[in-house]
């Protein structure tokens, strides 16, 4: 075995006491962040330590809904449990983003584990997600990024001039029809980027679920309380935060505007917005390595040191506008006036005659 000298000793020993990593910015957003608040975001990125409790909490808060709807009873109780557990999942799905940006867990190997583990519980696969997700970083906004993709595919560009028609259509019609579709689809099929062996595994994580339910009485449960919400509440919440996060902005070439964060109450936070990658998106786009839990000091760092931040898309609520903020606008109402905005802007030029 190959003895260490004791350049390799110094240097695996000044890794150990390391407390800064890289922000995960790319070259573009260096050079608009600027290196003096590079450097103190980058103090943010060190290891995470919580990421197994986070997965514990979002287990046991399932496990309790399940609990207090089966002992509910009535027709509400399993109902109101069944879509709280659709919003935990989609807070498992924000700890699976964290695994991809390996930043939930300390090592690498520990993240990409978890995340084959979350998302076969919740259906899918994780190369697919993490193949795409990559893409979205890297493309955000062009014809190839998968999110700007699902908005034309979800009817955003027929959304209509109001509020309402925006609900109706964008929202409600693919809540109804098109997402649990594609949640069914995603967890019978294999995806094209999927390896056969991780798609079997998953589909045999689901079949020993219900062999070992089926003879325990326990199959009603595991579909009122696992199934059903991963295919008719989470795609749900899914569409509503990827709408909030880039929605009316994505096709701006300027790195600052394309993505839009919010704030609200407490209620809306934690159905909608917890573990912060969702209400602080712009921040983890600029920074990717940031953890979750540290965006709220990385967007108030910014707020602070960055010129242009009055000009990056913030709201405050997300269906209605805060009574505490009143000239803030509220997420809705802000992708409504951006899509508006744009669809004025695109009549202007065809009516000019100088695009077809």
């Amino acid at each position: 075995m190959a003895k260490r000298g004791p350049h390799t000793a110094l240097g695996a020993a000044a890794l150990s006491r390391r407390t800064r990593y890289g922000t995960g910015a790319s070259g573009r957003m260096r050079k608009v962040l600027g290196r003096e608040l590079v450097t103190e975001l980058e103090a943010l990125c060190g290891r995470p330590a919580a990421g197994t409790r986070d997965i514990a909490v979002d287990l046991a808060s399932i496990a309790a809904a399940a609990a207090l709807g089966t002992f509910a009873g009535h027709r509400w109780g399993p109902l109101l449990a069944a879509g709280y557990i659709g919003i935990r999942q989609r807070h498992l799905a924000n700890l699976v983003h964290e695994c991809v940006h390996s930043k939930l867990l300390a090592d690498r190997r520990g993240n990409r584990v978890v995340g084959y583990v979350l998302t076969a519980l919740l259906g899918e696969g994780f190369l697919p997600y993490r193949n795409s997700h990559v893409v979205h970083h890297a493309k955000l906004g062009s014809d190839e990024d998968p999110m700007f993709r699902s908005y034309l595919a979800g009817g955003i560009r027929a959304a209509g001039p109001t509020r309402r028609s925006f609900v109706l259509r964008v929202i409600a019609r693919n809540a109804v029809w098109h997402l649990p579709k594609n949640a069914v689809r995603t967890l019978v099929t294999k995806a094209p980027d999927e390896a056969w062996r991780a798609f079997a595994g998953r589909a045999a994580l689901w079949a020993g679920l219900v062999a070992v339910c089926w003879p325990l009485g326990l199959l009603p449960y595991f579909l009122l309380y696992w199934a059903l919400p991963a295919v008719f509440v989470r795609p749900v919440v899914n569409w509503l935060t990827d709408l909030g996060n880039h929605a009316g902005v994505i096709e701006n070439a300027d790195p600052l505007l394309q993505t839009r964060g919010w704030s609200s109450h407490w209620l809306t936070r934690h159905l909608l917005g917890n573990h912060l990658d969702d209400m602080y998106h712009p921040i983890h786009h600029w920074c990717p390595q940031i953890p979750w839990r540290r965006l709220p000091e990385a967007a108030a760092l910014a707020a602070r040191s960055l010129d242009r931040w009055a000009e990056t898309p913030w709201c405050s609520g997300y269906f209605f506008r805060r009574r505490a903020t009143p000239d803030q606008p509220c997420v809705i109402e802000d992708i409504v006036a951006r899509l508006n905005a744009t669809a004025a802007r695109v009549g202007t030029v065809r009516a000019d005659g100088t695009a077809a």
